[in-house]
């Protein structure tokens, strides 16, 4: 099978240049990466930009038999929360797992999302008024995204652009309704599973992630 990246560092240094040719990257803005996986790939735009590297806490709420297969998702930034659902796959998840099962994954998702949120706290900085760049390893459902952004307009940014390495061309589309601009290097027709694009698509660990943001902060503080 042809693999179109390497891996994430290698998508997000493709984005950049992607980014950088259509004149939208400034130290002025914002880069962040949904957690865990988007923050490898933020991190190349946020150092081609030289600007504020930062981190979005969001968790699927995954179908029980099928946890990868989101009916929906909740993020947090800044103290703030939101909540996505698709009305079709949650209809659907309900009608598979009940509704006691499905209240289960979201209290767990939500638990999971407070202790992410504690852990990166210091690493959301404030977005009001500025281009905020939003990234991740890809877009399979869209749910992560969709909480992303709903939780992102409750802090006012000036300009929404989404960036990531792989999208379904429908979601694209979808997308560009919530966001100024939208990209995805690769948009396949048939699309199979995010990781599916990647040679190296490891778990990225809380530590990796750390280590990553206090590289950029180290950035602007010399």
């Amino acid at each position: 099978m042809r693999y179109y990246f390497a891996n994430r560092q290698e998508a997000g240094a493709r984005l950049a240049d992607l980014l950088a040719a259509q004149g939208l990257l400034h130290r002025n803005a914002v880069v962040l990466g949904l957690l865990r996986g988007g923050v490898p790939v933020a991190a190349p735009l946020a150092m081609a930009a030289r600007c504020q590297l930062g981190a979005l806490a969001v968790r699927k709420l995954g179908f029980p038999s099928e946890p990868e297969l989101a009916f929906g998702a909740v993020a947090t930034y800044s103290l703030q929360s939101a909540r996505y659902l698709n009305e079709k796959l949650h209809a659907s998840a309900l009608q598979q797992a009940g509704e006691q099962a499905l209240a289960l994954t979201t209290a767990r998702a939500q638990q999971q999302l407070s202790t992410l949120s504690e852990t990166f706290a210091e690493h959301m900085p404030s977005i009001t008024g500025r281009t905020v760049i939003v990234c991740d390893d890809g877009l399979a459902t869209g749910a992560t995204m969709h909480a992303a952004l709903r939780v992102l307009a409750l802090q006012y940014p000036q300009e929404l652009i989404i960036a990531v390495p792989v999208s379904p061309q429908y979601l694209v589309n979808e997308f560009l309704s919530m966001a100024n601009v939208v990209l995805s290097l690769y948009t396949p027709s048939e699309f199979t599973a995010v990781g599916a694009y990647y040679q190296e698509f490891d778990q990225v660990s809380e530590s990796a992630v750390l280590h990553i943001l206090h590289a950029n902060d180290q950035l602007h503080e010399q």
